[in-house]
């Protein structure tokens, strides 16, 4: 059975790019353009790891991951932060992420992350 990955990201490019790039490597993908529709898609999260940028239109990942990270029903589920501000690598555990890739990111790390947490 394929894993499933939820990408909330709102650049049409990066979404497209990291879509097209964890399919190959045999993953379900979920592309989120914004919080909106994220935070819309929650009841039913069957997601088995989440990337997440951190700026959004109308939000902030920072937030989206606090919230998945301290909800009772999606706390086990792996959360990757993506940012260009490769300063929140730092705060990690503020804000419960599981991991933290910089953009712009290499693919085969992105790859490799994605794996780490979906084992």
């Amino acid at each position: 059975m394929k894993k499933k990955v939820w990408v909330i990201e709102d650049d049409p490019d990066i979404g497209e790019v990291i879509s097209l790039l964890l399919t190959d490597e045999g993953y379900d993908v979920s592309l989120f353009p914004n919080a909106t529709t994220f935070k819309e898609s929650l009841p039913n999260a069957d997601a088995d790891v989440m990337v997440m940028d951190v700026m959004l239109p109308d939000g902030n990942g920072i937030d989206l991951c606090h919230g998945v990270k301290t909800s009772t029903s999606l706390a086990h589920v792996p959360v990757l932060m993506m940012s260009a501000n490769k300063g929140l690598a730092d705060l990690n555990g503020y804000y419960h992420a599981d991991d933290f890739i910089a953009k712009p990111f290499d693919i085969d790390e992105m790859v490799r992350k994605v794996r780490r947490l979906t084992v």
